[in-house]
């Protein structure tokens, strides 16, 4: 799957190319709009989530369905891995949804495939209010100077445990701003007390993890012109750490870990209580807090190498429309509907972060449950520390697939750490010319 996910996405810009030379994203050839009063229209929306996540968002539509009954709106969603997956088939196939969900991760990749349309039209006209969003926020959904991504929420990536396990186990909580040295220990003092610490989080995701102990050591996952922005010996020291983890028992081993991998919310490692200590971002920390009804989970910054800088940057959900969609009006619409719109924010609140608009942030909080409160707390807090990151380039899917595949061959003992570190550079340097 790993390597049909990089050969579907190395296709996109093929299929693209043929769709610009027959049809540019302002050719007439989509079909007219109309105001979403009178026009009978279908579109579609896709998100990635668990259970609770599908049955809010559903709950949701539902709401817009109600204020524009002309518009019906048909729904797909599912597991992270497997919505990226899908959306890169669907946009090679040219039958993706009209309105999908972006992240910062990957909207580089797509928009600058041409997969993305550009939104500034329906916000000065207006469809698309963003007059309560801050200049930052704003900037953030852009590419190239350019408008592709309307924010849903903010949010800050960290690490979450529940302080009664840790009383059971007679472990101190971690502190906040510790670094990666004291995270190892915690790890191995977890395991000496019968549980394993935290996942594998060697491969997968570039980001957060990695990214923040590239970071930290002073680089970062790219530069500006899109070519990588960390060196091999920082990829050697990562995955050495993970790989000494592993050899000492603290973390799952690799059988393990491949068999959880896309496990949902309510059954991973770490509510499972397999592991001690979980990666999440910090709008998710409610939705951990409801798995478990006996303890209080908290929440830690990422930490940081010794001596080296805070890897904090501003993380977020944001809603595209897809360049091919034939009801681009009503797609801008709907996206107007769940960011500005108090019916649909007093269901999302802070579900994927702190909303984009601040008019909508000072609707929700007194909304808020105790966990959603901290969460909005731990966010404001680590914003302090947080500076911009770039932007991922074209090939950022291949790239993360090479990621994961050279990890996983360390885990199941195939390589050793300089050999997939070596293969992962060679790599790299070729999906990113």
């Amino acid at each position: 799957m790993k390597k049909l996910r990089a050969l579907l996405f190395s296709l996109i810009s093929v299929f693209l190319l043929v769709g610009v030379v027959g049809c540019s994203s302002g050719e007439s050839s989509k079909e007219t709009s109309g105001d979403g009063k009178d026009e009978k229209v279908e579109i579609r929306f896709t998100w990635w989530g668990d259970t609770k996540r599908h049955e809010l968002y559903n709950s949701i539509v539902d709401r817009f369905e109600e204020k524009y009954p002309n518009i019906k709106v048909k729904r797909e969603f599912g597991g992270w891995p497997e919505y990226w997956e899908k959306l890169t088939t669907q946009i090679a196939g040219g039958n993706a949804p009209d309105v999908v969900s972006m992240h910062q991760f990957y909207v580089a990749d797509y928009a600058r495939r041409n997969a993305l349309l550009e939104l500034s039209d329906y916000v000065k006209e207006n469809t698309i209010n963003q007059g309560d969003f801050p200049e930052s926020v704003v900037n953030s959904g852009k590419v190239d100077d350019k408008l592709y991504m309307i924010a849903q929420g903010v949010t800050m990536s960290g690490l979450v445990y529940n302080k009664k396990l840790f009383d059971d186990l007679g472990v101190e909580y971690p502190k906040q701003g510790w670094t990666y040295d004291d995270f190892t220990a915690k790890v191995k003092e977890l395991k000496a007390k019968g549980i394993w610490g935290v996942q594998d989080f060697s491969g997968g995701q570039l980001q957060p993890n990695f990214r923040y102990f590239a970071r930290s050591n002073g680089e970062d996952l790219f530069t500006e012109d899109g070519k990588l922005g960390f060196e091999k010996e920082t990829l050697v020291k990562w995955w050495t750490m993970w790989d000494e983890l592993r050899k000492a028992e603290a973390i799952p081993d690799a059988a393990t870990g491949t068999e959880y991998e896309s496990a949902p919310l309510e059954q991973n490692l770490f509510v499972t209580g397999k592991t001690a200590i979980h990666q999440i971002p910090a709008n998710q920390l409610y939705l951990y807090q409801q798995q478990f009804k006996d303890g209080e989970l908290e929440m830690v910054s990422m930490p940081t190498l010794d001596g080296g800088k805070q890897g904090e940057y501003i993380e977020g959900a944001y809603l595209s429309i897809t360049e091919k969609s034939k009801h681009p009006k009503e797609a801008a619409q709907f996206i107007n509907f769940f960011v500005n719109e108090e019916k649909a924010l007093e269901l999302f609140k802070v579900e994927q972060g702190s909303p984009g608009s601040t008019k909508m942030a000072d609707f929700v909080k007194p909304l808020l449950e105790p966990a959603q409160t901290k969460a909005v707390e731990f966010i404001q807090s680590a914003v302090n520390n947080a500076s911009t990151a770039p932007y991922s380039p074209a090939g950022v899917t291949e790239l993360e697939a090479a990621f994961k595949d050279s990890a996983s061959a360390i885990s199941f003992g195939k390589m050793s750490v300089e050999e997939a570190a070596d293969q992962f550079m060679k790599q790299a340097e070729g999906i990113l010319k």
